[in-house]
């Protein structure tokens, strides 16, 4: 067998010339590679800022911030200071009750303490407005003017009495006395 590799083969042992291939000039090939990996770069780039915005636009249609502050007026921490209106006289009535009940309410007015035209309006229109309230307090029954339903009342009240001034001036209504007896 080696015999006939003697015979007819390649010699390769007589020393031939290398021919190397020849450089190509301008670098095209390396140019199209970096081409090609800053693409991707950029289109992984793009990706990722596509899924980001998408997702926070589903996280933030479906659920409510958890640390929202409540903007009610209930939940104030503090409440602010108004001057009160204290010259109201007490206002006595009966309920439309079949079996009435007697009320006696004393009220105060808040107001913004540098509104000045206001303690001089709620002077002038003092009278008017214990007959409105008397009135108010004439048309209800005892279930309607039960202490658990106090706040709707004062937030009634402020509101009528808003209507009786040139301005919505009064900002709270405060009762000083509140008794209900059953005649």
């Amino acid at each position: 067998m080696s015999d006939d590799f003697d015979k007819g083969g390649p010699d390769f042992t007589d020393g031939q010339d290398i021919v190397e291939k020849p450089k190509r000039k301008g670098g095209s090939t390396a140019i199209l590679g970096m081409l090609k990996w800053v693409g991707i770069g950029l289109g992984a780039v793009i990706f990722i800022v596509v899924i980001v915005v998408i997702t926070n636009g589903v996280i933030n249609q479906q659920a409510k911030p958890l640390s929202s502050v409540p903007a009610s007026e209930s939940y104030q921490a503090v409440l602010p200071i108004y001057a009160t209106f204290t010259t109201l006289d007490q206002i006595s009535t009966q309920t439309t009750d079949k079996e009435p009940w007697a009320i006696v309410v004393k009220i105060n007015l808040g107001y913004e303490e540098d509104d000045k035209q206001v303690a001089d309006e709620l002077n002038q229109r003092r009278y008017q407005i214990q007959d409105d309230l008397r009135n108010f307090f004439s048309v209800r029954t005892i279930s309607q003017l039960a202490p658990n339903n106090e706040d709707l009342l004062k937030e009634e009240i402020r509101a009528r009495l808003n209507r009786i001034l040139t301005k919505p001036a009064i900002k709270a209504v405060y009762f000083q006395d509140f008794k209900r007896t059953q005649m």
